[in-house]
């Protein structure tokens, strides 16, 4: 089977479909890697900005500007969740990720740029970690969802 791209009618991340993902106790349908667990649109939707074109050695502008704009999306996802709780913590770490977030200009080709938007992501990814911390969860690790992406190796870090 050939693999193909779709979005997840549950979480709405556009995932990798291919051979090995289709389940018997799914009964042969592809399930969502997501579904079950807590804060699924959340943890989608900092994976499918993790495993982004943008995050390559070879990312375009437009790739770079699509990040830009998913990071804020996501940003207002996570606030919206957090708009009922009293966790400091995790309104401190978006906070951080608000500020980074709004420090980058994708509209300029800044070297800093990149560093700005991974540190937007790095301090979303710990408020929704706060949050399932707070629910007695383990952290969310997205190398457990790599093989559902166009992720043959990790994002680059070093290059930063």
């Amino acid at each position: 089977m050939p693999w193909s791209r779709a979005i997840c009618s549950a979480c709405k991340a556009e995932l990798i479909y291919g051979p090995g993902k289709r389940t018997s106790s799914s009964g042969g349908e592809i399930p969502c890697p997501y579904l079950s667990l807590p804060f699924a649109e959340l943890r989608a939707g900092h994976d499918q900005i993790y495993f982004g074109p943008w995050r390559k050695v070879e990312a375009t502008q437009p790739d770079i500007r699509r990040a830009y704009n998913q990071i804020g999306r996501h940003l207002s996802a996570i606030g919206d969740i957090l708009a009922g709780k009293e966790l400091p913590s995790a309104r401190c770490d978006l906070a951080k990720a608000r500020e980074a977030y709004l420090s980058a200009d994708p509209r300029e080709d800044s070297p800093g740029l990149l560093l700005l938007l991974d540190n937007a992501l790095s301090y979303a990814h710990r408020a929704i970690d706060d949050l399932l911390h707070e629910s007695g969860l383990t952290p969310h690790h997205p190398m457990d969802f790599a093989s559902w992406y166009d992720a043959p190796e990790v994002p680059f870090q070093e290059d930063l």
